[in-house]
């Protein structure tokens, strides 16, 4: 069997012949330094050089919403171009404890090493606080070249929305039925704010999610920094809501009257 069918049968079946090596081992301390070396230095702070040194020639990059990139260099030209914006830039970090790495052996002889975790993105915004968008699994294929060691295959998956805002309190049945209604902002356009079972759902065209009271007139988007706050003219009828992203006033969203 050749080491190419050997590293495809290893990438994609469970690894029960795999030992997974502890994490005091040289391996695994050598790897979580080239994990370092690649996100920190090179994805978090935009080091071309960093990424240089720890991605072979032949990289591939699989994505199970962005698709596959093949190439060293087209995979580092797209990650510059796309993901370098000082003003909104992407932040990763490694989630504790998550990071495991096994061996892949040829006759007795260490050649690669597949390692696995779990990463959660953040975005570096201006004038903003950091914010999360996005957690994943990742599974890379570490092999020993001449200068070192170098991914040859990045498998990035399971990519969903971090849970935020999952504990609420309950609002009465009333007073939650007084929100429904269609309302109107600026820059998002029209909403429409729904009861169903005691839930407020909140659509606005392209965003559509079961919010969770966070008081009695404050309901958080479950996924993203993102909250309504209701105002209440002074005879207790609703006059707008407020959308607040990361506690700030982003816009105002009036009700139409029906």
């Amino acid at each position: 069997m050749t080491i190419y069918k050997s590293i495809i049968i290893a990438l994609f079946i469970p690894f029960l012949s795999l030992a997974q090596v502890q994490q005091d081992s040289e391996l695994f301390l050598e790897l979580q330094k080239m994990d370092a070396l690649l996100f920190e230095e090179g994805f978090n702070n935009c080091s071309k050089e960093a990424m240089e040194t720890a991605l072979s020639e032949d990289l591939e990059f699989f994505h199970d919403k962005g698709g596959v990139t093949k190439g060293k260099e087209t995979f580092i030209t797209s990650f510059i171009t796309n993901m370098c914006d000082e003003n909104k830039k992407p932040i990763r970090k490694l989630v504790p404890n998550s990071l495991s790495v096994f061996p892949l052996r040829k006759n007795g002889v260490l050649y690669g090493a597949i390692q696995k975790g779990v990463h959660e993105f953040f975005i570096k915004e201006s004038g903003k606080e950091l914010y999360k968008t996005e957690v994943s699994q990742f599974t890379h294929l570490w092999l020993k070249e001449d200068t070192g060691w170098k991914i040859s295959r990045v498998l990035s998956y399971d990519h969903k929305a971090p849970e935020i805002n999952t504990n609420g309190i309950k609002v009465a049945t009333k007073l939650l039925a007084s929100y429904a209604g269609n309302y109107k902002a600026p820059q998002t356009g029209n909403i429409i704010i729904s009861i169903k079972d005691n839930v407020m759902h909140l659509d606005a065209g392209k965003m559509q999610a079961d919010l969770v009271a966070k008081s009695t007139n404050t309901f958080a988007h479950p996924q993203a920094p993102i909250a309504l706050k209701f105002i209440a003219r002074e005879d207790g009828s609703i006059e707008k809501f407020i959308v607040l992203e990361n506690g700030k006033n982003v816009e105002e969203a009036i009700r139409i009257e029906k």
